[in-house]
């Protein structure tokens, strides 16, 4: 599926776009002039990006402080070795492609905002991206619901493995976390001292279980 130049009734094109946690969907968008946008979807509000819906997944993984490259594999790791697999953008942020995610064309989809759905026929299926967008995919029902069931297995997994690590951390009365980061292969944290204490803090890293 690819939108011929459709942006919201104001018009608007961005030149850049990260995903946030408001984002719905990444849909390949063509130009008057036949060039490769997308049509970014948000919750309440749509528009287009002078970039591709790769660009746009590629950009915003960087940003947050880890690549495709790494996502799938990381996605691999927990869901076996899968076609497609869903990646994490960010903290409970989980999107999957529709197809191959090197195709430019691809659509983007976010686990947590493409709820309504239901079949046109045995090969298609329409869904709600968000509160007022629309789209119908050249994909059956099931086949639909099996990439759906992917990315919320994946953030499962996860959170499993993150709370295997709250509960394994032990509990220090004296100190408190200065600061903390989950990346998709470890958790770190940098316990420091309650603020009248002057020792200096630890910095912990723990790697999840395979």
């Amino acid at each position: 599926m690819i939108n011929r130049c459709e942006v919201n009734k104001s018009g608007e094109v961005r030149e850049n776009y990260i995903i946030k946690s408001f984002t719905a969907g990444l849909l390949p968008l063509i130009d008057n002039y036949g060039y490769l946008m997308t049509q970014v979807v948000e919750e309440n509000d749509y528009f287009a990006v002078r970039k591709s819906p790769l660009q746009i997944m590629q950009d915003s993984l960087l940003y947050y402080g880890h690549d495709l490259e790494g996502a799938s594999q990381a996605s691999r790791q927990a869901l076996g070795n899968i076609n497609m697999p869903p990646v994490k953008v960010y903290d409970r942020i989980y999107w999957f492609p529709i197809y191959s995610k090197e195709r430019e064309h691809n659509i983007w989809l976010s686990a947590n905002h493409v709820d309504r759905y239901k079949a046109e026929n045995k090969k298609e299926t329409s869904l709600d991206i968000g509160k007022k967008y629309t789209i119908t995919l050249e994909l059956s029902l099931r086949a639909y619901e099996r990439k759906l069931n992917k990315a919320r297995t994946l953030e499962k997994i996860h959170h499993d493995r993150f709370q295997e690590i709250d509960e394994d951390t032990p509990i220090e009365t004296n100190t408190h976390i200065i600061k903390e980061y989950q990346h998709p292969y470890y958790y770190f944290a940098e316990v420091g001292q309650k603020p009248n204490n002057e020792k200096k803090g630890k910095q912990k890293i723990f790697f999840l279980q395979n």
